[in-house]
């Protein structure tokens, strides 16, 4: 955990304040004209995606964290001292505290399973994983493979995945599949190296790996299947920050700044050919029902804005805040098909939630 922690302190340095620059996105020369990959499609041109606005539904604005479920909802109040799902358990409602000196860091819907990560304040202790099963309420916990006491979870499905590691041990990733209770120790990083950004989707596992060089790391973004990994296709070295595996190859992004990690370049990588998708915002990259989606910050007259590239090879416009002036977007949360995000801005705050494709 000292390399997680080590990493985002070396990347906070000297960050940057200023606003998202209001440049518009143009499509990279080297790119192929036809991100189709040769289907017979009309050729996409990520630097001007068109508008496809999803079915929006409007909820409440809080600082509370909120992940919407097809017949489960689940809200981590701010603090993170106790979970609380709706729409299961014998009264529709279901509690599950973080236990004494610990809080919430992390929450999930699953196909089958909710999963609740309690971390120890101290971050001494392993964290405390509880499943809750959507159709009997019932709860149990993921104990094998340990859990460290802290670093990154991904869910999909019913595919957990997490940070396996104690004192003097290796850093590894576990998978658990929560449907059969049991889990395996796969991935471990090189020695000197950590990982963070774990992501999973229906095509596969991605990280990122660093090491512990001063004064700025070096970052891969990696593939990964049981022990093995590869690296991410069309990735600068020592670029990378985030991936999401495909149908047929990664969407990722890379910081040009290493002093502004709220700033990103997203790109996508189609059977070895490598397309721009223009700047967004780091660490909002998510996938949800059969496609990638991130967020953009507002700029230049355009509010800010949420875009998913889609399985035919297209970038889209699938949600923009409300009025005018300067606006961002939080990171969205995804259960199976239930997309959520919230909008913070001059014209006006709102949180929504939609149905996605897939």
């Amino acid at each position: 955990m000292t390399l997680v922690l080590a990493l985002a302190l070396t990347a906070c340095s000297g960050e940057d304040e200023s606003p998202e620059s209001d440049e518009t996105p143009s499509a990279d020369s080297s790119v192929p004209s036809d991100p189709s990959g040769g289907t017979g499609s009309e050729p996409a041109d990520p630097s001007d995606p068109k508008t496809n606005i999803l079915d929006w539904e409007k909820g409440e604005v809080a600082n509370d964290t909120a992940i919407a479920g097809a017949k489960v909802d689940m809200l981590v109040p701010e603090g993170g001292a106790e979970a609380r799902l709706t729409g299961v358990g014998q009264d529709g409602k279901t509690v599950i505290p973080a236990g004494k000196n610990r809080q919430i860091t992390d929450a999930f819907i699953g196909s089958t399973h909710a999963v609740v990560v309690a971390q120890d304040k101290q971050e001494t202790k392993p964290q405390v994983v509880t499943l809750v099963d959507l159709e009997t309420g019932k709860t149990s916990t993921v104990d094998d493979p340990s859990p460290g006491s802290g670093g990154p979870w991904a869910m999909n499905g019913s595919t957990l995945a997490y940070a396996t590691y104690s004192p003097g041990s290796d850093y590894c990733l576990a998978t658990y599949d929560v449907d059969a209770r049991t889990g395996e120790k796969g991935f471990c990083a090189e020695k000197g190296h950590g990982f963070s950004n774990v992501s999973v989707t229906p095509h596969g596992t991605t990280l990122m790996s660093f090491d512990n060089k001063r004064p700025v790391s070096c970052r891969t973004l990696l593939a990964v299947s049981g022990e093995k990994s590869t690296p991410v296709e069309g990735v600068p070295d020592c670029t990378g920050w985030e991936a999401v595996a495909t149908a047929d190859g990664h969407v990722w992004s890379s910081l040009p700044n290493e002093n502004q990690i709220e700033r990103g370049e997203f790109h996508a990588t189609v059977e070895g050919k490598t397309y721009d998708l223009g700047a967004g915002a780091a660490s909002t990259l998510t996938w949800c029902g059969d496609s990638a989606y991130f967020t953009r910050d507002s700029g230049k007259g355009r509010p800010a804005q949420m875009l998913r590239w889609t399985p035919e090879h297209t970038l889209e416009i699938v949600y923009e805040s409300p009025g005018k002036g300067q606006a961002f977007l939080s990171p969205p949360t995804c259960s199976e098909s239930v997309l959520s995000v919230s909008a913070y801005g001059q014209g006006g705050d709102e949180r929504v939630t939609a149905t996605v494709p897939g």
